[in-house]
């Protein structure tokens, strides 16, 4: 066994130690069928793309999961098979969301049948984006700081997600998923709220002449704690961190008491855009 040596302080005092390393058999779960897709309000086509889950530390693309039979329905009646335009990728060609509506997706795959449910919700228009730039403050670096401005629509129970792209690059770490609702501002005009902070894309700061671009969705309830809790996941290290927990999701084997079970989520949202040049 591996011995390291490492400083440790104790009641303020310097002592040197070691502890042992001890290597964990980490058990590796069965496969499951992983499922990513969405539907908009926007012109289609919509993908879903179809994957097995891998064990944590494997390093491999994971595994494609091609020849399922996928068929999306809305509640007017409309009705579509996908198609597998690559493998384990799977789209539509006419079917067209719609704000109110309701769709179920059907999959049949590996000798199982999955079955997820969402819908697209009413959506706020984006009054306007701003680039403000702000000098050093404690510890807020000086840059240029993205705001939001518009109004949110009177009725409690709407749900949000913010991304920002920076000179066309979607800002995608951790702290870049921002998902809210309107409990403390219902009907209330956003007059100003910080989306970002003074670093964009590969941590460039933003600058003159940097394009902004900025995607408002209007969630399900549901998506939004399963977005909620994927960033918990996410951001669940270091010394305080808490055992991981499945994310929840909406895609459900309907064969009752089969134990090959699906995660992932098929979610319904609008989409609204905005986009500036910083000057």
């Amino acid at each position: 066994m591996k011995h390291i040596c490492v400083l440790l302080l104790l009641s303020g005092l310097g002592l040197t130690s070691c502890i042992d390393v001890v290597d964990v058999k980490i058990p590796e779960g069965k496969p499951l069928l992983a499922v990513e897709g969405e539907i908009t309000d926007q012109p289609g086509p919509y993908t879903v793309t179809l994957t097995k889950t891998a064990p944590y530390f494997d390093q491999a693309e994971l595994p494609r999961v091609s020849g399922a039979v996928l068929t999306l329905a809305d509640n007017e009646g409309h009705q579509e098979t996908l198609q597998e335009v690559s493998p384990g990728t799977y789209a539509t060609s006419k079917l067209q969301g719609k704000i109110g509506n309701q769709y179920v997706l059907t999959i049949q795959a590996e000798g199982e049948e999955y079955r997820a449910e969402t819908e697209i919700r009413r959506t706020p228009a984006i009054d306007s984006i701003r680039a403000e730039y702000r000098e050093k403050e404690g510890f807020r670096d000086a840059g240029y700081y993205i705001l939001y401005y518009g109004e949110e629509l009177p009725g409690v129970g709407d749900y949000y997600r913010f991304k920002v792209f920076h000179n066309d690059v979607l800002l995608n770490k951790p702290n870049d998923l921002i998902v809210t609702n309107d409990e403390l501002v219902d009907g209330k005009y956003i007059d100003g709220i910080e989306l970002t902070d003074e670093e964009g894309a590969n941590d460039q700061p933003f600058v003159k002449g940097d394009r902004v671009r900025i995607e408002t969705q209007s969630l399900p309830r549901d998506y939004f704690y399963f977005l909620n809790e994927m960033a918990t996941q996410i951001n669940n290290v270091g010394l305080f961190a808490t055992p991981p927990a499945n994310v929840r999701t909406n895609v459900r084997n309907v064969r009752a008491g089969s134990d090959k079970a699906a995660v992932g989520y098929f979610a319904g949202h609008t989409v609204r855009t905005a986009a500036l040049v910083i000057e």
